[in-house]
């Protein structure tokens, strides 16, 4: 696989600057989904490795944390005892820091730390992203996950790696979750040739899968089941969403983590052209997940709900909205409705 000059240059530079670096931290968004954890622990290996390979004499601390715990559904992954707490962090101090699939704005009580390294890495996939603190963006909007992004760093001449079963594994399952098992339109060919690549390590892609999709703790199916009673269609057909509330989370005795795949059983609903589920974090906190089949781009929708908390890819995106969630859905499904009557105007 040939590689972009732009990302040639991009690896060179992060190379250099971790070659100065004594103390690392790795991080992402609040809460790590499958790409960002599977990202942060393939990278942890990866700048071992280098480091490794050119100082063998000299020792270097690496660190992942972030806002909030691992969530239970990605216990499955290899090396979590690489995750700090963020308590832990206190007092501590870092020269290199490193944010994946998210900007250096959306990593909450992490912040803090990030402002003592002398540079600050921001590797991402998504386009609608704030402008941060970050010294080096090496930002893809066209590329699948952040795990894909990170294949990069083994086909690059500076970078001296062996492409272990646990890097494999972590790399594998990030794309996985971020593509949908290969069925969202950001799968491309270099997608499956990094994926194969992955498998011919040995990883147990089996298990992978069914610990992604397949198995479920059984409130988290209360938690779908309290999801699809929710379920309301808009007057044009176009738009159709869920919620949950507080309520609904204590009557499946789940938590929000387990919302985790619920838009998919129903964002290819027929007739529809865009998903939304609204998430009830407190009585003036609502974030919204959307997913869309159509022509509107939901990454610059959910933007424009909130230009500092919003954006994500044009067919999977999300917002976090200060009202009630009534409120929420009222704003939410009007301008959506706007926007496919604005669509259809000559």
């Amino acid at each position: 696989m040939t590689m972009d000059m732009n990302r040639a240059s991009m690896l060179t530079e992060i190379d250099r600057i971790l070659d100065k670096a004594e103390r690392i931290i790795i991080s992402g968004q609040g809460d790590p989904d499958g790409d960002s954890l599977g990202a942060q622990l393939a990278l942890y290996e990866i700048l071992m490795q280098q480091h490794r390979q050119k100082h063998p004499r000299h020792a270097i601390d690496i660190v992942i944390s972030n806002d909030l715990p691992v969530p239970q559904q990605y216990e499955f992954y290899p090396n979590l005892q690489r995750v700090v707490p963020v308590e832990r962090l206190d007092g501590q101090c870092f020269d290199l820091g490193f944010v994946l699939d998210a900007g250096t704005d959306r990593v909450g009580r992490i912040l803090p730390f990030l402002q003592t390294c002398r540079h600050i890495v921001n590797i991402d996939h998504h386009q609608s992203r704030a402008q941060g603190i970050e010294t080096l963006a090496w930002i893809e909007p066209n590329t699948s996950a952040v795990c894909e992004m990170l294949y990069a760093f083994f086909e690059h001449p500076d970078w001296t790696l062996f492409l272990d079963r646990n890097i494999a594994f972590c790399l594998y399952a990030g794309i996985i979750y971020d593509t949908g098992s290969f069925r969202y339109p950001n799968t491309t060919a270099r997608t499956h040739r990094i994926a194969a690549k992955c498998l011919e390590t040995g990883i147990d892609f089996d298990l992978i899968c069914e610990k992604m999709y397949l198995e479920k703790p059984l409130s988290a199916i209360r938690l779908l089941s309290e999801v699809l009673t929710s379920l309301q269609c808009s007057q044009s057909g176009k738009v159709i969403w869920g919620k949950i509330t507080q309520e609904s989370l204590r009557r499946a005795r789940a938590d929000m983590n387990q919302d985790d795949g619920i838009i998919t059983h129903y964002a290819l609903t027929q007739g529809t052209k865009v998903a939304a589920l609204f998430k009830e974090y407190a009585a003036h906190t609502v974030k919204v997940s959307f997913r869309a089949h159509g022509d509107l781009d939901v990454g610059a929708f959910a933007q424009r709900m909130n230009p500092r908390k919003g954006g994500g890819h044009e067919r999977a995106a999300g917002c976090t909205l200060d009202m009630t969630i009534a409120e929420a859905e009222e704003l939410v499904v009007t301008a959506l409705e706007a926007e496919f009557t604005a669509q259809c105007s000559p």
